[in-house]
């Protein structure tokens, strides 16, 4: 048994290193794709919030109707988690376990049994696929800066993953891993 993993310190530097490209990436993007259409796209979604007869309610709204959807996608983005673990366990959801780490600000989902590397990466990766990626290609293909503010938004959320599946490759892909409990890694059962 051997324990891989990142500080949660380590974890935020690169974390913030790995969003730097993601962030430039994006907003290439959508100079080169929209630039003129981002800003009519910007007003049609003000004003799809603008529900209220109250001018501070609808700056309320505008406000947060982001921050929302973001928690929202992070619920989400550990459920996707959680629901690969299920079917690749033995017990299904009896060995997932969610939580949140106050001090860190950081929301998690947890494997109590162990699943094969290659299960790992699938459960690691699963949610930027389906947040992050699809609805980011969705919105560049057709021109939807929500869909496209979705997957910007739950790539960046998963910088994490990328570390995780980082650590994974590293290792290799011919073991059995337990995640861990407490730190962004696992342990390797062989």
């Amino acid at each position: 048994m051997r324990e891989i993993y990142i500080e949660s310190k380590k974890v935020h530097i690169i974390g913030i290193l790995l969003s730097v490209p993601i962030i430039l990436i994006f907003i290439s993007i959508i100079f080169l794709r929209w630039d003129e259409v981002f800003k009519q796209n910007l007003k049609e979604i003000k004003e799809s919030l603008l529900i209220f007869d109250n001018k501070k309610a609808n700056t309320i709204l505008i406000l947060l109707a982001p921050n929302l959807i973001l928690v929202i996608g992070i619920i989400i983005h550990e459920l996707i988690h959680g629901i690969f673990m299920g079917l690749f366990s033995k017990n299904g959801w009896k060995s997932v376990r969610f939580g949140f780490i106050k001090k860190q600000l950081m929301p998690f989902a947890n494997c109590l049994e162990p699943l094969t590397s290659k299960q790992m990466l699938v459960v690691s990766l699963a949610p930027f696929f389906i947040l992050g990626l699809l609805p980011s290609l969705y919105g560049m293909l057709f021109g939807d800066l929500f869909c496209f503010f979705i997957g910007f938004s739950m790539t960046l959320g998963a910088v994490g993953d990328f570390i995780y599946s980082h650590l994974i490759f590293k290792t290799g892909l011919n073991h059995k891993l337990l995640d861990h409990k407490s730190k962004v890694g696992f342990i390797i059962i062989d």
